[in-house]
């Protein structure tokens, strides 16, 4: 949280009063998201409870069950009379899988291959193969990062080597499938200069420039409870949440500043030392140490939060009023957190909205605590989670598994839930969404896009990254949104399709006429569509004037490469339509760009 954006939240509660129904620290984008969802809770019930009553019958069969993940999906649409989408086609399971696993497309080789494998157990190899990848490991330790906001981009206290450091850290985390309950607890609790300690920088990216300390404790107090509970509380840190926050989160709406301040407590005997690197601190180390004294009170600096008053105030967990049973306040919280049930249904829940596009509860940043439990809902009757038992499910495995993140992702990939068909066909009722009848598509991350030009075109490039001593060669390897600083052409590319600075700029994987454009004209993605390659550049289609003489066969090749499928038939005859009135090389560049600007290349189905 930066001066500006908190002078707002002050500014808008001395403005608008208690009567404010619109909490500021929640952005436009979010309650309109949280509208979405409870218009969505209010249709899946209505719809659910006259589909008991009607017990229509199945158009079609319900495809087996790989897992209890689809004994819960699939049984609930039996039960309610839904049809499921078919199961995907093996072409688009692969592509599929493929990025939601690696962030990478599949290969043309690795195409043809899969096609042509008659294995009945060809999926369930295809995701072991992927998982066992060291693409695997770079996708899925850009997820975490993305979630800690790992970056060297926030002022100057997470120099280029503490970065290295905290990637690092999560990447030797996703390749020993280490125990995320352990992860955590050293995130919360890390101490020492985070040059030399990774986990450290998670501590040190909410530090807030010249501001009483109470608001780095109030700002890294949010941005745990959102990473490793999926709860927004930053909103009770400005002002109590009656009168406000009642459309927004029912279980904040009963909470007080106070009690936000009890649970900032837990962090209120971290010291950040701030120690220069160089003679015009450019870089600084960030030296955190606990002592074994201290509280939260009061100051009479109020910083841009409004005045706090009263205090001190005893550390106390504002989900379950436990207060500490040593002086090690974080270590404490680490516990806590990691004992809390919530802790493993966001983790899970995180990573099911990646796979699936959309959470159990989504957004999966926004829980609202009084609205989980079906054995105890609120007044209204809606509840957050589409599938509440389910995501207990979800949850014990999880904690069975001993927080095995690798172990959850494994399970959803080879549900059949997972594996069903973006395209339904006819009948498709909205209500039908929050039963996950059909798969969602999702257009590509800017790191999967940029990569997937790359890989399609045969145009990957070296990326040099401080503190490397190897070249990158994908956007999905980087270590922060600040890279590569070396290159100007593909920093462009990654800003404009969405890839933010995890501070001024979010994240964003809407689409935008800007995109398009850029994509269709920019001369960073057309030449690498040029027959000639450009200068001591290859190409895909260069390769192909040389190598594939046989026009259809090299239209195939394209389509493989590119949407990692062989073309329709419809398809090969549009792209040999103009053949003749082109030479070769124009005619096949033609082709890759146009393939380049495809919805079925841009979005994952």
């Amino acid at each position: 949280m930066h001066r500006g954006f908190l002078l707002v939240l002050l500014l808008s509660g001395l403005l608008l009063g208690s009567g404010d129904t619109d909490c500021p620290a929640y952005p436009y984008s979010q309650r309109v998201a949280d509208a979405k969802r409870r218009d969505n809770a209010r249709v899946f019930a209505s719809f659910s409870a006259q589909a008991h009553a009607r017990r229509a019958p199945l158009a079609a069969p319900i495809p087996a069950s790989a897992n209890f993940i689809d004994d819960f999906i699939f049984g609930r649409m039996a039960a309610d009379g839904v049809n499921p989408a078919p199961l995907t086609s093996d072409a688009e399971f692969l592509r599929r899988v493929s990025v939601d696993l690696t962030g990478r497309i599949p290969s043309p080789e690795k195409v043809d291959s899969f096609l042509q494998d008659t294995n009945s157990a060809k999926r369930a190899k295809l995701i072991d193969d992927l998982m066992a990848s060291e693409a695997f490991v770079d996708n899925w330790t850009l997820f975490y990062a993305n979630l800690f906001q790992v970056t060297s981009g926030y002022y100057n206290y997470v120099s280029i080597g503490a970065r290295n450091k905290f990637n690092g850290y999560l990447r030797e985390f996703i390749q020993n499938d280490r125990s995320y309950q352990d992860v955590t607890r050293e995130l919360i609790s890390a101490a020492g200069d985070n040059t030399s300690m990774g986990p450290a920088n998670f501590s040190v990216r909410s530090y807030q420039q010249g501001e009483p300390i109470q608001d780095t404790w109030d700002t890294l107090t949010d941005a745990i409870t959102v990473s490793l509970l999926g709860t927004k509380t930053i909103c009770i840190s400005c002002h109590d949440g009656r009168g406000h926050l009642e459309p927004i989160n029912l279980f904040l709406s009963t909470h007080k500043r106070t009690q936000f301040w009890q649970q900032s407590a837990f962090l209120s005997r971290m010291q950040f030392d701030v120690i220069p690197m160089d003679a015009f601190h450019q870089q600084n180390r960030m030296v955190i140490v606990d002592r074994s004294v201290g509280d939260y009170s009061a100051t009479t600096n109020g910083g841009p939060r409004p005045p706090r008053f009263g205090g001190p105030y005893t550390p106390t967990y504002i989900y379950s009023g436990e207060t500490p049973k040593s002086g090690n306040w974080r270590v404490e919280l680490a516990r806590l957190i990691t004992s809390d049930r919530q802790f493993a249904r966001a983790a899970t829940n995180y990573i099911w909205a990646h796979m699936f596009t959309t959470g159990i509860v989504d957004p999966p940043d926004g829980w609202d605590m009084a609205r989980i439990d079906p054995g105890n809902p609120p007044a209204d009757g809606l509840l957050q989670p589409t599938d509440p038992v389910l995501m207990e499910a979800l949850a014990n495995e999880f904690i069975e598994s001993n927080y095995s993140v690798r172990h959850m992702i494994k399970l959803i990939a080879n549900s059949n839930a997972y594996q069903l068909s973006s395209k339904y066909g006819d009948g498709w009722n909205s209500a039908y969404a929050l039963y996950f009848a059909k798969h969602f598509s999702r257009r590509l991350s800017a790191e999967e896009l940029y990569d997937a030009v790359a890989d399609a075109t045969m145009t990957t490039v070296p990326m040099f990254v401080d503190g490397y001593d190897h070249p990158l060669y994908h956007a999905g390897q980087l270590p922060d949104p600040t890279e590569p600083r070396t290159n100007g052409s593909i920093q462009t590319f990654l800003n404009n399709f969405g890839r933010g600075n995890y501070w001024q700029v979010a994240r964003n994987s809407t689409s935008t006429v800007l995109q398009v454009l850029y994509l269709m004209n920019d001369f960073f993605v057309n030449y690498r569509t040029f027959g000639t390659g450009n200068g001591s550049w290859d190409t895909r289609v260069a390769l192909l004037l040389q190598s594939t003489p046989d026009d259809k066969a090299a239209v195939r090749q394209l389509f493989l490469a590119t949407l990692g499928r062989p073309p329709s038939d419809a398809e090969a005859a549009a792209a040999m339509k103009n053949r003749g009135a082109f030479t070769r090389d124009q005619w096949l560049s033609d082709v890759q760009w146009a393939l380049l600007n495809k919805l079925d290349f841009i979005f994952n189905y």
